[in-house]
């Protein structure tokens, strides 16, 4: 396994699942978005991405620096 793959997908960053969640949470709060169940938290390039409201279309996808916990994008929510 080359490097970039291990520092990728393997390496431990300092940002818990639930961290990324409430970190996710917060943005949304400061942007005026909806943060409503299902939700799902996973593994996006060595990243945390965080997409509430997964079971509808439109809505926002926040990705969450694992290193550091810092919001860097920030996608929707999609217009209908």
């Amino acid at each position: 396994m080359s490097r970039v793959t291990r520092w990728l997908f393997l390496s431990k960053g300092d940002i818990s699942k639930e961290e990324a969640k409430e970190l996710a949470r917060a943005e949304c709060a400061r942007r005026g978005l909806k943060w409503e169940e299902p939700m799902k938290v996973y593994r996006h390039f060595g990243d945390w991405a965080v997409w509430p409201r997964a079971n509808y279309r439109g809505s926002a996808y926040i990705i969450v620096d694992r290193g550091t916990g810092a919001i860097k994008s920030v996608h929707g929510p999609l217009p209908r």
